[in-house]
């Protein structure tokens, strides 16, 4: 990393390296003039992240937190029947992540402390759809963990988590997991969004994953891939390109992605003090 770092050809570090390791080495490139690209979640810890937007701060360097599910094809459609008011207002999400981790006991993935369990790995993706599609701000948490999975049990580590967002007038159910049956699918991932006009219901499991219902049913095809598209990962890469040449701010603001952060762990702080969490 120093060699990287001390480089002057180098403009931008891209940081794809574990949760725990965010914060430090963001800090460490952007004091060392360095432009940042860090992949969700912004940090383990929220303090760590407000560290890393005062670095950002001070170096006047750009710090992008890569949340790629904005860059994904099926979810841009799915937000722009939404914005289009093709079901009214929407007023009610539930959103599902469920997987099998295919990794040992002893990785960093299972350790709470460095990971943050599926709830910060995965959970963040659905608070942060939630926010995306609804527009609206989360004003309490409440959530519940459990251990499945023999590797969850020894790390002590939540590998299923539910959470309900109270939100300005809208409602919203996260379901992610880690101990989804590892025969079934590498990832599984739905969504149901109710309006005021209709709904709309999207699977990647199913032949025809997304389903609009309002005055009929219709059903428009999209390939099940994996649990992101993979041409999103070029599409974000190239807008952060984009908003470092152009002096513009990115899809998802490092301030935006600290508040998908914040609302994520106060899930975490929820599950622990078995209670309601204001944000």
């Amino acid at each position: 990393m120093d060699e990287l770092l001390s480089n002057d050809d180098i403009d931008v570090i891209d940081l794809c390296v574990p949760t725990y390791e965010h914060a430090r080495l963001s800090i460490d490139a952007l004091e060392a003039g360095k432009h940042v690209i860090c992949e969700k979640p912004m940090a383990r810890r929220l303090k760590e992240a407000k560290k890393m937007l005062k670095a950002a701060e001070k170096s006047g360097k750009d710090l992008y937190i890569a949340h790629p599910r904005r860059f994904d094809r099926r979810w841009r459609e799915i937000k722009k029947n939404i914005s289009s008011g093709r079901i009214g207002l929407p007023k009610y999400i539930r959103r599902c992540e469920r997987s099998w981790l295919p990794f040992p006991s002893n990785s960093w993935y299972w350790d709470s402390e460095k990971s943050g369990g599926v709830l910060l790995d995965v959970g963040v993706h659905c608070v942060d759809l939630v926010k995306w599609i609804f527009e609206s701000e989360v004003k309490e948490v409440f959530a519940k963990g459990k251990m499945i999975r023999k590797e969850a049990k020894e790390n002590n580590t939540y590998d299923l988590v539910t959470v309900f967002l109270k939100l300005e007038e809208e409602t919203a159910f996260i379901d992610v997991s880690w101990a989804f049956p590892q025969a079934y699918a590498p990832f599984y991932s739905s969504l149901d969004i109710i309006g005021t006009d209709g709904r709309m219901e999207y699977s990647d499991k199913n032949t025809n994953p997304m389903i609009v219902v309002k005055d009929k049913i219709e059903l428009p095809r999209y390939s099940p891939l994996l649990s992101t598209d993979l041409n999103a990962f070029r599409d974000e890469m190239k807008e952060f390109v984009h908003c470092i040449e152009k002096g513009e701010e990115p899809i998802v603001s490092k301030e935006e992605a600290y508040e998908i952060l914040k609302i994520t762990l106060a899930a975490e702080e929820s599950i622990e003090r078995g209670k309601v969490i204001r944000c």
